[in-house]
């Protein structure tokens, strides 16, 4: 559950919990106020009765939403993972020395299962039952395509070729966090280094 989804969910129920509330001040005190309409009595005194299976059912609907919630930041990260391993066996195996064909496919393997372990945690843009819809972070087969175009089986592959696709892989990879990343609401720490080269302030030894 995304936290566009989360935020709708939550509107909709505490909509839902001010109608009740609205209602039943409502029919309060308009028997207060000497309202002929005695039905309104009743729906008061239902409202009250009905008032702990109503909680015990809102609580199970805010228990289940944010399940839900919590089970996909859980796969959202995991998928971060992958990404992450992906990228770096594409990077590792750009700076070898001496790949080989083996090597190769170590790191495909590993982004293709990425792409694919992309299906547990959203579906496609626009997919319907008609339309398949787009793949929802593109810069994945992006990464893909600029590792296919150093393919060592299909002849010599040129230094330059290799540092054009590994930019491109490092150029993709950070656009794609900025936007993966956003879901998982990150905070500035309380405490950052953001100076270059800060040492250890404490001494050696201890106070007695």
């Amino acid at each position: 559950m995304t936290r566009r989804t989360l935020k709708r969910q939550i509107r909709k129920f505490v909509s839902v919990m001010m109608l009740l509330i609205l209602i039943a001040g409502a029919a309060k005190f308009s028997t207060e106020f000497g309202c002929p309409l005695k039905w309104l009595e009743s729906v008061y005194k239902f409202i009250i009765d009905m008032s702990l299976l109503i909680f015990t059912i809102g609580a199970a609907y805010l228990a289940n939403i944010f399940q839900q919630r919590s089970n996909f930041i859980t796969n959202l990260k995991d998928e971060w993972h992958e990404i992450v391993r992906a990228k770096s066996s594409l990077i590792v195996y750009l700076d070898k020395p001496n790949r080989s064909v083996d090597d190769y496919f170590h790191a495909y393997q590993q982004l293709s299962q990425c792409i694919d372990y992309m299906r547990i945690v959203y579906r496609n843009v626009g997919e319907t039952d008609k339309y398949i819809g787009k793949y929802p972070y593109e810069s994945l087969h992006d990464m893909r395509r600029s590792i296919e175009s150093v393919d060592p089986r299909k002849g010599q592959v040129t230094e330059d070729a290799l540092l054009v696709a590994r930019a491109d892989i490092w150029d993709t990879f950070n656009a794609l966090r900025e936007r993966f990343l956003e879901e998982l609401d990150l905070e500035t720490p309380e405490r950052p280094i953001i100076a270059s080269g800060v040492k250890r302030k404490k001494k050696e030894g201890a106070a007695l």
